[in-house]
């Protein structure tokens, strides 16, 4: 049997930013990649934690992933939102889209948007728990670039 290692938290995302900065990231874009993939490790996810990394260098490397991207919106019709996520990090696009339809679910008391294009988005959980935490409840279906799944 494998010797279990253990890693603090703080330390290793500290190492995965050092990673993702390296590809090109910006310093708020490799903070938020990094602890999003450490906190789905925390939270037994592991399938969508710091293992994602490998992958994510291969995607910059071959195109599939752009750094420092931002939601692009392609509609705007108040409570409902269509997002282009433009080959971004999913955990900065999934952020920053999860922070508009709270806005607009402020605003109209419900949202339906849309997010197209976006890079793996990380544990879908955490998307919902930003709503959650605003008052709100959210349902996501996801797909990956290139792979009609859902």
């Amino acid at each position: 049997m494998a010797e279990a290692h253990v890693f603090h938290a703080d330390p290793l995302a500290r190492a995965i930013e050092a990673v993702v900065a390296a590809g090109g990231s910006a310093p708020r874009e490799a903070r938020l990649v990094a602890e999003n993939l450490v906190l789905a490790n925390l939270m037994g996810h592991d399938s969508h934690g710091i293992g994602m990394i490998p992958r994510y260098v291969a995607s910059l490397l071959e195109g599939e992933l752009a750094a420092n991207q931002h939601p692009e919106v392609r509609l705007d019709g108040g409570a409902l939102l269509a997002l282009d996520g433009r080959k971004g990090y999913g955990q900065v696009i999934g952020f920053e889209a999860m922070q508009m339809a709270i806005e607009r679910a402020r605003q109209h008391g419900a949202c339906v948007m849309t997010l197209a294009n976006s890079h793996h988005l990380g544990r879908i959980g955490h998307w919902a728990e930003m709503a959650v935490a605003e008052g709100f409840i959210a349902m996501h279906f996801a797909n990956e670039i290139g792979r009609a799944h859902v």
